[in-house]
């Protein structure tokens, strides 16, 4: 009796020893499964909701710890004013990216519970079982599915995001971008689920699963934020920045359509021989004096320069699909064009075909995929190129007829055509209408010393040239000013685009973008030169060329209406 007594009373002592450290415990997990799997409201959710405020952490095992970081974000706060702008940084360097995240300090991060890491990987293992189990094709009920990856996506999207903001990989959201935002997310979850859950193995299941609910939340965050825009436009840069409603439904993945340079690492290479080789050669056709001078720090405009065409030359397309280097080489080679023939190749129906361009591209890929900067010119050299008028986004007049006018980016079996559209009433036929010309094109590197002396020299002497840009996603907001990517970690690349270059001022160069007059400065934008880190892709002087199995012509003149 003694023995038994003795051990109740040691096992009692233990449990009012360990019980505090017990409760502790659970209090940890308890706030870390409320941020991971805590669900919104029917009518939506805010950002807000999203993490606990210090009042809601005053009951909790980290409230303390919390509590410490709160004073400390106040305090820091209260001293720190915006950044100011940020300086350019002139070296050169064969990595253009360097400059955009150089160690600049960012704000505190949001006060947020902390959440153990091994959860947060336990817990996806545990919704895939669970989409598992109730998408299987062959047992599986598909209304039973949709509802499990539904819930599993709104508690993914909450830990994902919670995480994304800590790391500030993401700037803060209002009420309506973070529901638009989760509505995306799970809808892609939902959808994608079902086809991962067709693969052969396990292995392959969960691997497809995971990267479908890690990229599917990097792809479907929204490109521009209002509060992106406010921090902008708060004095940081050199340009401003303007928010529209829309953004709100327009994601990365959105975004990257508006996009398609794609440059290889063999071109890079090409691009970087090219540079060396114009060190010895066009550099001696600058004289001394020029190269003492900034690059940048008279003001030319193509556009008034030449001023009979300046109806051509102010074209502005608007691309539906990752082609940007067609409608780049189009503008390019319809301005030359109009220049070449002193002003010959002009009026309403002076379009050169952008589909025609993407459709024979020389490497044979899908007509919406992406190229290099050099592809167009290629092909023009090789083909030829008819008429062709853009969207009806494009700055086009209406009911203007041309050859091969822009074809919808979701059309199948887009072949280069061997006539003019059914769709166009167009008084001449392909062969008819062809215009034959000859390039010589080049690529140079932008790191090279010289580069923007030739690229100079070549809008100067010949007309427009084609820029390839790194972009941003505070690039969608552009409204005026001269743009160079904010350095905030939340400004993160989207990929390559490819534009005119129409000019050039004191600290920018002047181009015209493919996304309709009502971006930018209708359609226009200046950007900073650092900010043209793709590289410069000059066509060389326009020659006189030969069709195949035709005369050598230039289809002049035009028909008129």
């Amino acid at each position: 009796l003694t023995f038994k007594l003795l051990k109740s009373a040691f096992s009692l002592t233990m449990l009012i020893w360990w019980l505090p450290a017990a409760l502790a415990v659970l209090l940890l997990q308890s706030a870390a499964v409320t941020e991971t799997q805590a669900e919104c409201p029917a009518e939506g959710c805010s950002e807000a909701a999203l993490f606990v405020s210090e009042d809601e952490a005053e009951g909790t095992g980290l409230h303390l710890l919390q509590r410490r970081q709160w004073q400390q974000i106040q305090a820091e706060a209260a001293k720190e004013q915006l950044p100011p702008p940020f300086e350019d940084d002139e070296t050169s360097t064969f990595d253009p990216t360097s400059f955009l995240f150089d160690g600049v300090d960012s704000h505190p991060p949001p006060l947020t519970p902390i959440v153990v890491p091994a959860h947060k990987k336990r817990s996806l293992n545990l919704h895939f079982n669970a989409v598992m189990a109730s998408c299987n094709p062959r047992i599986g009920d598909p209304q039973k599915c949709t509802k499990v990856v539904t819930k599993s996506a709104r508690s993914l999207f909450t830990q994902l995001h919670v995480k994304a903001r800590v790391e500030e990989k993401i700037p803060p959201l209002s009420h309506e971008e973070t529901t638009a935002f989760r509505h995306r997310f799970s809808e892609l979850v939902v959808g994608g689920s079902k086809s991962v859950m067709m693969k052969s193995t396990k292995t392959e299941q969960y691997g497809g699963w995971k990267q479908l609910v890690i990229k599917g939340y990097d792809n479907m965050r929204p490109v521009v934020s209002k509060s992106m825009v406010e921090f902008i436009n708060a004095g940081v840069g050199e340009y401003t920045a303007h928010w529209d409603d829309s953004f709100i439904k327009v994601s990365v993945a959105k975004g990257k359509s508006k996009l398609g340079l794609d440059i290889t690492q063999e071109e890079e290479d090409a691009m970087r021989n090219e540079t060396l080789k114009a060190t010895e050669t066009d550099m001696l056709e600058i004289d001394e004096e020029e190269q003492q001078k900034d690059v940048y720090s008279s003001t030319f405009d193509v556009r008034e320069h030449w001023p009979n065409c300046k109806e051509v030359t102010g074209h502005v397309r608007y691309q539906t699909c990752n082609n940007c280097w067609s409608h780049a080489t189009a503008l390019v080679t319809e301005s030359r064009l109009c220049i070449k023939t002193n002003g010959a190749f002009n009026g309403p129906n002076a379009w050169l075909s952008q589909s025609f361009i993407a459709a024979c591209r020389m490497d044979g890929a899908n007509y919406c995929r992406g190229g290099s900067g050099l592809l167009g010119f290629k092909t023009v050299t090789r083909w030829g190129v008819p008429t062709g008028g853009p969207d009806f986004r494009g700055n086009i007049q209406a009911g203007v007829q041309t050859c091969y006018p822009q074809i919808l980016p979701n059309e199948a079996n887009v072949h280069c055509p061997g006539a003019c559209s059914p769709f166009s009433h167009y008084p001449r036929s392909l062969q008819q209408d062809t215009f034959y010309v000859q390039y010589n094109p080049r690529g140079l590197h932008p790191a090279g010393r010289q580069t923007p002396y030739l690229a100079k020299k070549a809008m100067v002497e010949d007309g427009p040239i084609l820029l390839g840009m790194r972009i941003y996603q505070d690039f969608y907001a552009y409204k005026n000013g001269i743009y160079a990517p904010v350095k905030k970690s939340w400004n993160r690349y989207i990929g390559g685009h490819a534009v005119t270059g129409m000019g050039f001022g004191p600290g920018y160069v002047l181009a015209i973008n493919s996304w309709s007059t009502a971006w930018g400065m209708e359609g226009a934008f200046k950007v900073a030169p650092q900010a043209i880190d793709f590289g410069y892709f000059i066509p060389g002087h326009m020659t006189q060329g030969h069709g195949l199995g035709a005369a050598a012509h230039l289809a002049m003149p035009l028909p008129r209406e």
